[in-house]
């Protein structure tokens, strides 16, 4: 593994975070499952070791960055990045709430979320918790962008008009949170060790919750182009990506999908080939897109997020890029994660494919509890296993 230079984190707010939490439970007493013999058992032995590590106050913590060591999730204190990734991956996994297994315990975790942004301190996040491994590898507002992406996610599906209140203001806060800590360069402030993977995830919270909130639209559009400009002819820039081109193609495939397809919609198939093999020029899609029309400025930006979109495919789609630093940690694990989403939104078909290439991986890295840990930087069991469930039910 490559050698890497990590910040040196406040002894004080991690030693707080352990001597704060509940009591240490063995979570290693869950009964081992063969993972073997189909795709359900490997799956649901995993979501069995997630619903295993939750709190008794409804949230799921990753640890301090300052204790790696401590993979014990009932031995850390729990964090609304972390509760809020892991509910969103029993979401995901177990299909709409009002009809998910996983219901009671997605329903605690919103209420520990909502109970966190409700009672969070001036310091423009939602948490008063410093170092976590999510915010140390991920940046310091991880919090507010993985919290929306959950209270977008489930707020459809709730019928009850006091949590919709409550979610609804919730969701404003963290809007608000994430848009006033965005950079002039569309990227966001405090991104931790690899900068790129923070703006990723507000891009895509923020992508969520326009649909229903009010989102200042040149956040998103600044967002996707301080992603596209990871890619260009001469390959994966990954100043942002703390070197590692797999974490800055993942984010910019996934940040470049929705107006990539937007493209699509507007080009016929021959138009799209022909602009792929360089028969038909830019200026000829340009001049198409705007006699259907898109204005000037919308239509080169189309362009060059699916140009952007169609290059990380491709180059996702190297083997060697995969390796991160030879292993995984949390970090790839997320990029699989946006990989996945990325390209279910490229169809049915492209994301079963991919699903079905990385499905060894994942068993072949799966510990036998049924859950997966990071080799490096986020090593959390909680957010690892998160992460690939998330990767594994994106198209479903």
């Amino acid at each position: 593994m490559n050698t890497m230079s990590l910040a040196v984190l406040a002894i004080a707010s991690s030693l707080a975070m352990l001597l704060t939490s509940p009591a240490p439970t063995n979570i290693q007493t869950i009964p081992l499952i063969s993972k073997e013999t189909d795709n359900v058992v490997w799956d649901q032995h995993a979501v069995n070791w997630l619903l295993e590590a939750q709190s008794p106050n409804g949230g799921w913590g990753a640890g301090s960055h300052s204790y790696q060591n401590v993979t014990d999730p009932h031995a850390v204190q729990t964090d609304p990045a972390t509760t809020a990734f892991a509910a969103m991956a029993l979401l995901k996994s177990g299909g709409p709430l009002k009809s998910n297994p996983y219901q009671k315990e997605i329903t605690n975790a919103l209420n520990r979320i909502l109970k966190d942004i409700d009672g969070r301190p001036d310091n423009g996040r939602i948490t008063s918790l410093t170092g976590t491994q999510p915010q140390v590898k991920l940046g310091i507002h991880i919090d507010a962008s993985m919290a929306l992406q959950f209270l977008t996610d489930i707020r459809e599906q709730i019928n009850d008009s006091v949590q919709e209140k409550e979610i609804d203001q919730a969701a404003e806060v963290c809007i608000h949170l994430i848009q006033g800590s965005q950079n002039a360069d569309g990227g966001w402030a405090g991104g931790g060790w690899a900068p790129v993977l923070q703006s990723a995830m507000a891009n895509n919270a923020l992508e969520g919750a326009q649909e229903r909130y009010v989102v200042d639209e040149k956040a998103i559009l600044n967002s996707r182009q301080y992603q596209a400009d990871n890619i260009s002819e001469t390959g994966v820039r990954s100043e942002d990506a703390a070197g590692v081109p797999l974490y800055a193609a993942a984010s910019a495939q996934r940040a470049t999908s929705a107006e990539a397809r937007e493209m699509e919609s507007l080009m016929t198939p021959g138009q799209l080939a022909g602009f792929s093999s360089g028969k038909i020029k830019k200026d000829e899609i340009i001049k198409d897109l705007e006699t259907k029309g898109v204005d000037r400025d919308n239509a080169e930006r189309l362009v060059k997020s699916y140009e952007v979109n169609q290059s990380s495919t491709k180059t996702l789609q190297s083997d060697d890029i995969w390796n991160g630093f030879g292993n995984n940690g949390g970090e790839e694990y997320l990029s699989y994660m946006m990989t996945s989403e990325a390209l279910a939104q490229q169809g049915k078909d492209a994301w079963l494919k991919w699903r079905q290439s990385i499905e060894p991986k994942f068993k072949q890295s799966q510990n036998p509890n049924g859950s997966w840990s990071g080799q490096h930087c986020i090593t959390s069991p909680v957010f690892c296993t998160a992460a690939i469930l998330q990767a594994w039910h994106a198209g479903l």
